[in-house]
């Protein structure tokens, strides 16, 4: 596959690379990631709100998105590498619901963004590229205010369809945010999975 990139790119006139340079510090903070995420909105020219379609404006930018081969192990969501000096994510082909795609692509950016020399994989890694994708989908000063701060479906169903992100997705933005209790939390999460989402 990534031979394919590489052959690819010689015939056809790929955009440029162009990922931000953030040279992240060791201690990656949540500030550190807050910040990141508005780097790149700045950067990318992200107005305010939803971003229209992640895979697009990762493609626009010289990142290549391709899906995950078949065969892939099921608890593989996405990942992120480099052809050459091509950023790659890929997606999988088996999620049916695109919000929760659209959360994995800008996860996956984040760990292009922040964690360029690191093995992803713990958790630490894989909760900051979690919180740098819910601050870029859902930047915290546009979002935090229309937050329920109790468990209210209705209301996450619409904030669901306007931002373009999952329910669960919502849901740990809410908690993260200190919207949503630790009990309510895991309340929503167990409704989530009652309903297989």
């Amino acid at each position: 596959c990534l031979e394919l990139v590489e052959l690819v790119s010689e015939y056809v006139d790929l955009p440029p690379v162009d990922l931000p340079e953030l040279q992240p510090p060791a201690e990656i903070t949540t500030g550190v990631i807050v910040e990141a995420a508005a780097t790149l909105r700045d950067a990318w020219g992200v107005g305010e709100g939803p971003v229209p379609s992640v895979v697009q404006m990762l493609e626009a930018h010289g990142v290549i998105v391709l899906r995950l081969p078949e065969g892939t192990d099921p608890r593989v969501d996405a990942l992120s590498t480099y052809a050459g000096d091509r950023p790659l994510v890929f997606i999988s082909p088996s999620k049916e619901d695109k919000a929760r795609s659209r959360f994995d692509a800008a996860h996956e950016l984040g760990h292009l963004l922040l964690h360029p020399d690191t093995e992803p994989g713990s958790k630490i890694v894989e909760h900051q590229a979690n919180t740098f994708a819910a601050e870029l989908l859902m930047p915290r000063d546009e979002i935090l205010d229309q937050l329920p701060r109790r468990i209210d479906w209705p209301v996450f169903h619409e904030l669901k369809k306007h931002w373009g992100v999952s329910l669960r997705a919502l849901v740990y933005r809410a908690h993260n945010l200190g919207r949503l209790s630790d009990a309510s939390y895991r309340r929503a999460n167990q409704q989530l999975s009652i309903w297989g989402l």
